[in-house]
């Protein structure tokens, strides 16, 4: 009995700090204003076609806990270049359609991992129009930077032969201008990024 019984003390403990750390998720706390845009989530509302539910662009699940952390995925990578220093992928950036018009003039990357490596994002500075009808793929891919400092040629060999799909966390702050109503208001959005991309050194 008494074993019985710390056993299902321990469950509920562990049921618990699961529901704590995704209340944390849900509740991050991001700053009032970032570079001069006031920072709001609720501003954009994602269009979901009835009875779908969020998947990335590689038609994986997406693990968001809010619709609005859909809004921009990758599509499927291509290595651009190998150097001393490491690996460059280019990647399509896939929007999500939207239920109200608004520009987005720039891209800002905070944190962003890749395969549990950390990797180096610059902003990304093409405006777009948001779409509404479907998804809309950039014109221009997003480039990532992996820095392998250590043995080139066994780092490159680690990174090939690893899984078939890297799992991308981070956040992604989309700063622009946004219709609600009759106003348009100039924002940063917060998306955070917890999805899934192909290996593309699979492919070579």
């Amino acid at each position: 009995m008494m074993r019985c019984s710390f056993t299902i003390f321990f469950s509920g403990l562990a049921v618990l700090a699961t529901v704590v750390d995704t209340g944390r998720a849900q509740s991050r706390a991001y700053p009032d204003k970032i570079r001069g845009y006031k920072v709001e989530r609720t501003v954009i509302e994602i269009k979901v076609p009835a009875g779908k539910t969020g998947a990335n662009s590689n038609g994986a699940p997406s693990t968001a806990n809010d619709p609005v952390d859909n809004l921009i995925t990758f599509g499927k990578p291509s290595l651009a270049r190998v150097t001393p220093l490491g690996i460059t992928f280019e990647v399509p950036i896939v929007v999500a359609p939207v239920t109200q018009s608004g520009k987005v003039e720039f891209l800002v990357f905070e944190d962003i991992q890749v395969n549990g490596q950390s990797v180096r994002i610059t902003d990304y500075n093409h405006a777009f129009h948001l779409p509404n009808s479907g998804p809309l793929t950039l014109k221009d891919p997003l480039s990532i930077n992996v820095y392998l400092p250590t043995a080139l040629m066994a780092a490159i060999d680690e990174w090939t032969n690893s899984k078939d799909a890297w799992p991308v966390t981070g956040r992604i702050y989309v700063f622009g201008k946004f219709r609600k109503g009759l106003f348009t208001f100039k924002r940063c959005v917060p998306v955070e990024v917890n999805l899934t991309m192909r290996n593309p050194l699979k492919e070579k």
